[in-house]
């Protein structure tokens, strides 16, 4: 049976959401449900980048990404998913790594190619994982481009995004 893996994340703010992961990383955790009786450890407590506003239909501009903890993963019939759940990008660095390693290192690996407002929203986060260093600047001004990118969302869909 196929699956669907829905993390429970944490953002540095706070915020708690629950994400689909990203297509391309299924395979892996389906293989490790099937041959691992601890098939989760790969997740729990991993760094994970999220969007933390909506796609657009006309595609721009992409929303903003934070870099979350992972709280909990769970396996999901691929029949039973919900309407309405984003996924997670690509990128993650297992607990087992990220928590021996410096910011910098995993920053370079999380940061991707994504917009520089993202990667400074990046940088903060994992300087709050890593050494426990609040950035509230970063954070509100991530915070000013959700609320815009919701926005954006209602005009070209003309419906409502909490």
């Amino acid at each position: 049976m196929a699956h669907a893996f829905k993390v429970h994340v944490i953002l540095s703010w706070g915020e708690q959401r629950d994400y689909l992961v990203a297509n391309d990383v299924e395979p892996g955790l389906e293989h490790r449900l099937a041959t691992r009786k601890n098939w989760q450890e790969v997740m729990r407590g991993a760094l994970i980048n999220v969007p933390v506003a909506p796609y657009l239909p006309s595609g721009k501009p992409m929303p903003p990404i934070s870099t979350a903890k992972v709280v909990d993963v769970v396996a999901i019939p691929a029949d039973d998913l919900s309407e309405g759940l984003q996924r997670t990008r690509s990128q993650f660095i297992m607990a087992t790594v990220w928590e021996n390693q410096d910011s910098r290192t995993n920053y370079n690996y999380l940061r991707h190619d994504y917009d520089l407002a993202s990667q400074r929203q990046i940088k903060a986060d994992v300087e709050y994982w890593c050494d426990g260093v609040a950035t509230t600047t970063v954070v509100a001004i991530t915070k000013a481009r959700i609320a815009a990118q919701k926005k954006k969302f209602q005009k070209e869909l003309g419906k409502r995004v909490d």
